[in-house]
Formats: structure tokens, sequence, C-alpha cells
């Protein structure tokens, strides 16, 4: 039976999504560590990436990925790969323009919120995410 350390990897293909799985292995690999006597299994040994891209990305690169022994050299090259530089400053930017359009309100406060996430409450207030939310919406 395969271990169930980390979760598989569903998509979407976003900072916040990815960040959020990068963060479900961290724990995974944190209580196995607390809780087991035998040696953490390597990163390869339990992958599942069941996004299409990752998935195409770990089978082109999976040679020198069996390479990497410790989690975070893993987690280095996935932020490299999928995570652009600057992606709050994006999200930030996104957040600003984002308007309803034509959107379902209910989509469109699913794409505010996903950029609110995105560069963290601390940045964005609920208080500005509200504004926003009403300011364009119709």
């Amino acid at each position: 039976m395969a271990l169930r350390i980390i979760p598989p990897f569903l998509g979407p293909l976003t900072p916040t999504a990815l960040k959020a799985w990068l963060g479900q292995c961290e724990d995974g690999f944190a209580i196995h560590a607390s809780t087991k006597t035998d040696k953490t299994p390597t990163v390869h040994s339990i992958m599942q990436l069941l996004e299409p891209t990752m998935a195409t990305w770990w089978s082109g690169g999976r040679k020198d990925f069996l390479k990497l022994p410790p989690w975070e050299l893993f987690e280095v090259k996935v932020k490299e790969r999928f995570i652009p530089k600057g992606y709050k400053m994006l999200a930030l930017q996104s957040f600003f323009l984002c308007e309803q359009g034509k959107l379902q309100f209910l989509d469109y406060a699913a794409a505010l919120a996903e950029t609110q996430n995105a560069v963290g409450i601390s940045v964005i207030s609920t208080h500005i995410y509200k504004c926003q939310l009403l300011f364009h919406s119709h």
C-alpha cells in the first residue's frame, strides 16, 4: 500500500493552489516524522501529480528529480518552475483591475478572493476586499 504522506496535486496550476499544496506536503512530512520511527520516504516514492502540466514536467525531469534527496530541494524546483517571480505584484494588479463585467456575482467574488489569497490578508484587508467587491460589481 502506498504511503499517504502528501496529497495528490489536482490543480489548478496557480501560485495560491501550489502554495497550499506545498504547505500540505510539509505538514505531511512533519506529521510522519513525529509519529513514525522509520525513515521518512523520499519525495519520488510517494509523489502523485495529477495536474497534466505538472505531470508532464515531472516526467521530463524525473531522472534529475530522483537525485534530489530532501523535500526542500524538490520544493525549490517546483517554485522555480511554476510560481513566477513577482506573482504577488501580479495578483495585486489583478485584484485592483478585477471587475464583474459579464461574470456571475459568485464567480466575480471567487476571482477577487483568489487574488486576495495570493497576496495575503495583511496586504489586502477584508475592508479593502469588500470595497473592491462592491465598487466593481453591478
